[in-house]
């Protein structure tokens, strides 16, 4: 019977099977319009390609993330395709941080799962050089934290910068994360920063 199925019938039988096989795995899709009114959170695109790539040619990207040196638009303009297999997975969301008012490609910020109960997400973020010093990080990382918490269902939720990124800990520390423990960075050079569903919320970011 497959035989006398057209490809378009196979291939979307096949998609169908597969998602049946993974169902109540994939992660909820971010509402359109999720914004602070500053910054607002979408879903990547095959066309931000180029301007990802350009972002992202920077020293300290390059420095501080997993970024290659040679990041390429093609390899730019596979992030879309990249977060869609992650999201419907179940492994993470990973969005585009814009300008809400011009939509202009800002940055980055990804939530991971690691686990398949979802209580715990590691969340983390990267700005272009133009973008920074404005409070934008801090405000992405807040927006993505709430809708962790309620629509993921996320409980707690880490950061975890390298302990001489000083930037990054001050983002953590503005969005309301706290220093997990005392003891210093661990072997991997990286704090640990927390912040639970119910805590406080921290003040808004200035500018």
């Amino acid at each position: 019977m497959m035989q006398g199925m057209s490809l378009v019938a196979r291939l979307s039988d096949r998609i169908r099977s597969t998602v049946d096989g993974r169902r109540g795995a994939a992660l909820p899709v971010p509402p359109v319009g999720f914004t602070d009114g500053t910054i607002a959170l979408r879903q990547w695109r095959p066309s931000d390609g180029l301007h990802l790539a350009t972002l992202c040619d920077d020293d300290e990207i390059r420095r501080w993330t997993s970024v290659p040196h040679d990041y390429r638009t093609h390899q730019a303009a596979g992030r879309a395709a990249f977060a869609e297999a992650e999201r419907l997975a179940g492994r993470g969301v990973h969005l585009a941080v814009t300008d809400a008012h011009d939509a202009v490609l800002l940055g980055a910020v990804d939530l991971v799962v690691p686990g398949q109960g979802r209580e715990r997400g590691r969340v983390s973020f990267l700005l272009g050089p133009a973008s920074r010093g404005q409070g934008h990080a801090t405000r992405a990382v807040r927006l993505l934290d709430g809708w962790a918490f309620g629509a993921v269902g996320t409980s707690v939720l880490e950061i975890r910068p390298q302990a001489d990124n000083a930037a990054a800990v001050a983002v953590a520390e503005r969005a309301g994360f706290a220093a997990e423990t005392s003891a210093g960075p661990g072997a991997d050079g990286r704090l640990t920063f927390v912040r639970h569903a119910g805590d406080p919320t921290p003040a808004a970011p200035q500018g």
